[in-house]
Order: structure tokens, then C-alpha cells, then sequence
């Protein structure tokens, strides 16, 4: 099942500008301070598929998906697919965590030096939460970039079995760029906004997995000043009518979108019908973390209340 690549705001940050860099563009070397497990590896060598992914070991969210990414380092075993875990905090914060985790955490990790690396990936693509995770292709181009958690399973499949469609891939990076200028006018009040939102619905009419993330980038994130609940909620509709849509998907990101919006008890009503709408495993541990986080924050709301 394709499931759309949310950075999901409700754990980690979401992009909100402009990037320099952008998929398809060549990938940027690692410059590693210590190899802690497993031998270093170039990502431009031209010999595998790499997967650079950001963590840190006070990273709550980082912590359900090292087990994830083990297990997808296994079973990509012999495929010429190899995973790289960088955090840039130091080594001896690094080591321990990493010992501890043992088998959980069985793929190369790394500490980044002097962010360097942090600067050419996270910076360089405006990836402002972690985890967050990089594709490289055998050619050396970033191909994909998002949440550990979110289609990159899928994604690596495509991309090992040769399927991987790169133009498509560059489409939707240029609608996500499209979105950080939708916010950013949407937040400074200008009228604009409605222009390139307009734009968005129109160019990714066909795209659900596109709109969903749009309405879910739009919304989700509360530090976003002047939210367009209304852009989300037709984003969504349009979603709905592409070809393809997945409505549980659909359902749980306007999950999200009601519960920001203040419709508190529709929102968690909606989340619960998408968690018992799916059967993937993967989708299920997105939309609870989603659940999890809805309840924290009725939870705090009721703890200030006299």
C-alpha cells in the first residue's frame, strides 16, 4: 500500500520555507566526526542505495523509529541498501545510547562534525524535525526525503526494483516548495495566498498523496500564524476526488485538521474511525501517534482549568 510521506508537525517540525536544494539535485558528501557502529561509508560511491537518516538521542519520535529502520536495513539485506543513522551530538552522549539499544539499532551510525553534514541535508532541504530521513540513489541524487516512519519503505522498493519515478518525485518537491510560500503569505496576511493555493489545488488535482500533505502542512503545526483551515478542508475534498485516494489517510489528516481547527470531539472521532479503517501496521502507529498527541494536549488544556 503507497502511503503519503507526512512530516508529521504533531511529533517534529514542519517545513515552512523555501529550500536551496531540492530532489534530483546531487547529494551532498558526509562529513563524519566518529563512525560509532559499523564502517564508514560513502554516500557517492556509486555502489549503493543510501539511506541518510538525522536522529538524536533525546529525540522521542527518533526512538520508535530506530527499531523501524533496523528492521528495514534487514530486509533490504543483499539489495545493495545501506542505512546511516547521524546524530550531531557527541560521541560520548552517542555510544552509550547506542550500545543500549544493541539489535534494535543494527545499521551504521554516526556523529556529525561541526553540522556539517546537519547543514548540507537538514538546512539545505529545510527539514526542521527530526527524525528525518534521505534517499540516495546508486547515481548519487537525492531522491526522497521524510519521516522514517512515513513511505519509505515504499519508496526504497521502487527505487531498488527500478521503478522509482524521479519526475513525479520532483513534481511533488516543487508543490512543497509551493506550500512553504502558501504558509508564509498565509502568515504575513497577504492576499497572495489564496492565488497559490489556488495553484496547488489546481497542479496536484490528480496527486492525493500531495493534497493530503498539503491540508496537513497547512494546519497541523499551532506555531503557524493564521492557519487556512478552509485551504485544508478543500485540499482534502480534492484528495478525496483524485484517482487512487486513500480515504482512511484522508480521513485521519482531516482528523487533524478539525481537532486544530477547535472541533476537539470530531477530531478525535475521526482519528479512531482512520486507526480502525487500515490494516497496515505502519499506517496504524502513524495515525495513533497522532491520537496520542490530540489526548496530551485535552489533557493539558483540562490540567489549567480551575
Amino acid at each position: 500500500m503507497k502511503r503519503i510521506a507526512i512530516l508529521t508537525a504533531l511529533l517534529t517540525c514542519l517545513t515552512l520555507s523555501t529550500s536551496a536544494a531540492k530532489i534530483g539535485d546531487k547529494a551532498a558528501p558526509l562529513v563524519i566526526q566518529d563512525w560509532v557502529k559499523g564502517s564508514a561509508v560513502n554516500v557517492l560511491d556509486g555502489k549503493n542505495v543510501y539511506v541518510v537518516e538525522f536522529w538524536a538521542t533525546w529525540c522521542g519520535p527518533c526512538k520508535t523509529s530506530i527499531p523501524h529502520l533496523t528492521d528495514l536495513q534487514k530486509k533490504f539485506k543483499g539489495k545493495n541498501v545501506v542505512f546511516i543513522g547521524i546524530s550531531d551530538e557527541e560521541k560520548s552522549d552517542v555510544a552509550p545510547f547506542v550500545k543500549e539499544m544493541g539489535p534494535k539499532m543494527d545499521y551504521v551510525v554516526a556523529t556529525d562534525k561541526d553540522r556539517k553534514t546537519t547543514e548540507a541535508y537538514m538546512k539545505a532541504y529545510d527539514q526542521k524535525g527530526i527524525p528525518a530521513a534521505f534517499i540516495v540513489g546508486k547515481d548519487g541524487k537525492v531522491l526522497w526525503v521524510g519521516h522514517p516512519m512515513a513511505e519509505l519503505e515504499e519508496t526504497l522498493t521502487e527505487v531498488v526494483a527500478g521503478k522509482f519515478d524521479l519526475a513525479a518525485a520532483i513534481k511533488r518537491d516543487e508543490g512543497r516548495v509551493l506550500v512553504g510560500e502558501f504558509q508564509q503569505l498565509t502568515a504575513q496576511g497577504d492576499p497572495k495566498a489564496k492565488e497559490v493555493g489556488a495553484k496547488l489545488l489546481t497542479v496536484f488535482a490528480d496527486d492525493h498523496k500531495a493534497l493530503t500533505a498539503f491540508a496537513f502542512e497547512a494546519v497541523a503545526d499551532p506555531k503557524i500564524t493564521n492557519r487556512n483551515f478552509a485551504f485544508a478542508e478543500s485540499a482534502l475534498d480534492a484528495a478525496e476526488k483524485a484517482p487512487g485516494s486513500e480515504l482512511h489517510l484522508i480521513k485521519a489528516v482531516r482528523a487533524v485538521v478539525r481537532f486544530e481547527s477547535g472541533k476537539t470531539e470530531e477530531g478525535l472521532k475521526l482519528i479512531d474511525e482512520a486507526i480502525e479503517a487500515t490494516e497496515h501496521a505502519a499506517d496504524k502507529a502513524q495515525y495513533n501517534s497522532f491520537k496520542r498527541v490530540m489526548k496530551a494536549r485535552v489533557e493539558e488544556v483540562q490540567k489549567k482549568q480551575p
